[in-house]
């Protein structure tokens, strides 16, 4: 075969795989027009079996339920956000502003109830400010704050879900709209935790991690340092473990529509000015029926010493090829 018979096979493979490849982008972040709620207040558990390759990977946790949610279309949905309240429900926060309390399914039939419904927002912002990626809980009063994505803005609710107070935190001006401020934690002594989902330049491809004194809401300044991660892994979430050390949550979509999901460990004690620091994974979800594209985690103490972590999956709000995904893990905290 002559040599520009080769270029030419070569060229239209990249455009082949290019072509597909934008397709299934399209496919997977396409999200449809917004529906108009229901007004349900009914969430359905759909059991999934976990198979055992999921378990082996995922372990020191293991695996206590796995389910699929469905409920009001309009807000069951595109959940990107989780903490624990301080009752023991769920909080869930989405794409389009959902504001979803989750009673876990032992409690179905007894006990708080779910609750569905939007978070409170001004009626003068635009609709696109409603794009809430993380959410992160004060355990002791149930108030809660929320990062948005869009406008790169932290936002404070009182424990009724009153929206009290927004910031902009000028750390974050720059950050681009659609990879901005994708995980947050607040620590136990009060500060938090806000990673940013683009990678900086630079060879160790890293991602802003900032470190704020206190509340952003309250004009708090952050530490600025690099965060690492396994592989091609993004950062998506945050959360707090008992002990101080905090979970992230990893996403990677590889070729042709898999998502891959990590959860790693940092030392938040290692977060100084310019610091690199590097994730330490600790489990996976590499495929089958668990695998989805998870967004939302959070931990709380389970019995026995050992801890819980919930996994929360967005669907982008279709279901081709994504769903709502709820998963509840516990694990040991000296395993990890």
């Amino acid at each position: 075969m002559t040599a520009p018979r080769r270029a030419w096979r070569r060229l239209a493979r990249v455009l082949a795989v290019t072509g597909f490849a934008a397709v299934v982008m399209a496919v997977v972040w396409f999200r449809s027009a917004p529906i108009t709620a229901s007004g349900s207040q009914d969430i359905a558990f759909r059991p999934i079996t976990a198979p055992r390759d999921a378990i082996r990977s995922l372990a020191p946790f293991e695996v206590a339920g796995a389910w699929q949610l469905t409920g009001d279309p309009a807000l069951v949905t595109g959940l990107s956000g989780l903490d624990v309240l301080p009752d023991g429900r769920l909080l869930a926060v989405g794409d389009r502003g959902s504001r979803v309390v989750i009673a876990p399914p032992a409690w179905v039939g007894s006990g708080p109830r779910h609750q569905v419904g939007k978070l409170d927002k001004p009626p003068e912002l635009p609709v696109d400010t409603a794009d809430s990626e993380s959410v992160t809980v004060d355990p002791a009063t149930g108030a809660y704050w929320t990062a948005m994505e869009t406008d790169n803005r932290v936002v404070f609710y009182a424990a009724d879900g009153s929206r009290r107070a927004d910031a902009d935190p000028a750390a974050m001006e720059h950050w681009p709209k659609n990879v901005g401020p994708e995980a947050m934690a607040r620590l136990a002594d009060g500060r938090f935790l806000i990673l940013g989902e683009m990678r900086e330049r630079g060879r160790d491809r890293t991602f802003p991690m900032l470190l704020f004194s206190g509340d952003p809401v309250k004009g708090a300044e952050p530490v600025h340092a690099h965060l690492a991660m396994p592989g091609d892994y993004k950062p998506v979430g945050a959360a707090v473990l008992p002990d101080g050390r905090v979970l992230v949550l990893g996403r990677d979509l590889r070729f042709p529509f898999r998502f891959f999901s990590l959860i790693a460990l940092i030392d938040p004690h290692r977060i100084k000015p310019a610091a690199l620091v590097r994730a330490q994974a600790v489990a996976t979800i590499t495929g089958g029926a668990l695998s989805d594209n998870y967004e939302g985690i959070a931990a709380a103490p389970g019995a026995a010493g050992r801890i819980r972590v919930w996994l929360v999956s967005d669907d982008n709000q279709q279901q081709i090829l994504q769903s709502t995904k709820l998963l509840e893990l516990t694990a040991d905290p000296a395993a990890l």
